[in-house]
C-alpha cells in the first residue's frame, strides 16, 4: 500500500475530540436543579471499572483511569471494534 506523505502529515494535525466517559447518574430534574457547590453525585460505576473512550463520539477503547505525576490519566486495556455487534 502507497502512503501519500502529504495526506498522512495533514491527517495526524487534524483536530479530534477524545471524551472519556467515567461513569453515568440518572436523577429528577428537580434533584439536580437542587444540587449546591460540593455535592457528590455517585455514578453507576465502580472505582474499578473500565472507563469508555469515545472518539469523535464513537465508542473506540476502554481503559482504566491512572494518576502519573500527579494528572490523571487512562491507560488503554482494549480497542473496541464497533463495527462488530455486541451482544452482552
Amino acid at each position: 500500500m502507497t502512503v501519500n506523505r502529504a495526506l498522512e502529515d495533514s491527517l495526524m494535525d487534524a483536530p479530534v475530540k477524545v471524551d472519556v466517559v467515567l461513569g453515568e447518574a440518572r436523577m429528577p430534574m428537580e434533584e439536580l436543579m437542587g444540587l449546591s457547590e460540593g455535592e457528590i453525585v455517585e455514578l453507576e460505576n465502580q472505582t474499578t471499572d473500565l472507563v469508555d473512550i469515545y472518539v469523535s463520539d464513537r465508542l473506540m477503547a476502554r481503559g482504566r483511569l491512572v494518576v502519573a505525576d500527579g494528572q490523571l490519566g487512562v491507560t488503554l486495556s482494549e480497542i473496541v471494534d464497533s463495527r462488530t455487534p455486541s451482544f452482552a
